[in-house]
């Protein structure tokens, strides 16, 4: 039975369903390549067990996953910036526990609470029913440091305007309107959220476990026939290309040179422009 660092494995608490809790409280579950690698083997693990029907994801602590673990540069080199090779092979790693639960043979709920952003979202996204707490937050606030989803679930869940209205902002929304967006398919009050997914468990569990194997990858095939897929995998290409533009640079120039603070200072307060921090071309009226 592996021991892991970064998640919890619970087989005891729900009957029929294996529990995965992220394990980094400290960080707010902050998603390390270490808990991407357990995550990922938690779910095939839970996926190749016949007794497990459902698999719960949640949090432990304050939050469910207040998205990647982007740290504050090093400040090492004459250039702080990753090579977009770096940056191909972090973002196609860094995906794997996404695809995996949309993957699964089986489904997945999340019970999310606190913050749910970043990647984080996208892997509630990526689950198949979205349990949340009041007080949840949700939405990509790390887009304002340049980049794309490195996993593009956004579009598939929701409205295209619904989806420009949080990526194009990178502002994050309230439980309440997450759930008019159609990010969540429930509001419960926080203490509640636990009690609602063992009801959705015990619902799941009444139709036949392969039935639900089969209309769990029928229904995403049609996220799948709209581009689901390929997509999944261009937004982590484009995602390299954003943070190789003039202000994806810039955060992490200032994370290597004056910390990770001032660095999500910039990324949230200044006014970025259309061309980084370049100069616009001055025309000669004579010419």
């Amino acid at each position: 039975m592996p021991d892991y660092d970064t998640v919890e494995y619970d087989r005891d608490s729900i009957e029929g369903a294996a529990v995965l809790r992220l394990d980094r409280p400290e960080t707010l579950n902050a998603l390390s390549d270490r808990l991407v690698e357990e995550l990922t083997d938690a779910i095939e693990r839970a996926e190749g067990d016949d007794a497990v029907r459902v698999l719960v994801l949640r949090g432990n602590g304050k939050a469910f996953s207040a998205g990647y673990d982007i740290g504050g540069g090093d400040g090492d080199g004459d250039d702080p910036v990753p090579p977009v090779d770096d940056l191909l092979d972090e973002f196609d790693a860094g995906t794997e526990h996404v695809h995996a639960v949309w993957d699964c043979d089986k489904p997945v709920v999340a019970a999310v609470h606190g913050y749910c952003l970043a990647g984080g979202s996208d892997l509630a996204m990526a689950s198949d029913i979205v349990i949340a707490a009041e007080g949840t937050e949700l939405g990509y606030p790390g887009l304002r440091m340049a980049g794309v989803p490195p996993a593009l679930v956004y579009p598939f869940v929701m409205n295209l305007h619904e989806t420009k209205e949080l990526l194009l902002s990178g502002k994050t929304v309230d439980a309440a309107r997450a759930a008019d967006m159609g990010m969540v398919n429930r509001v419960v009050p926080d203490g509640e959220v636990m009690d609602q997914v063992v009801e959705e468990v015990n619902e799941i569990r009444k139709m036949p476990g392969n039935n639900v194997r089969i209309l769990k990858h029928v229904v995403n095939g049609v996220a799948e026939m709209q581009g689901a897929k390929p997509m999944f995998k261009f937004s982590e290409l484009f995602d390299s290309l954003g943070h190789h533009t003039e202000h994806g640079k810039r955060y992490y120039e200032i994370a290597a040179t004056e910390g990770f603070e001032a660095a999500l200072e910039y990324m949230n307060e200044a006014d970025k422009g259309m061309r980084g921090d370049r100069e616009e071309p001055t025309r000669d009226p004579e010419s």
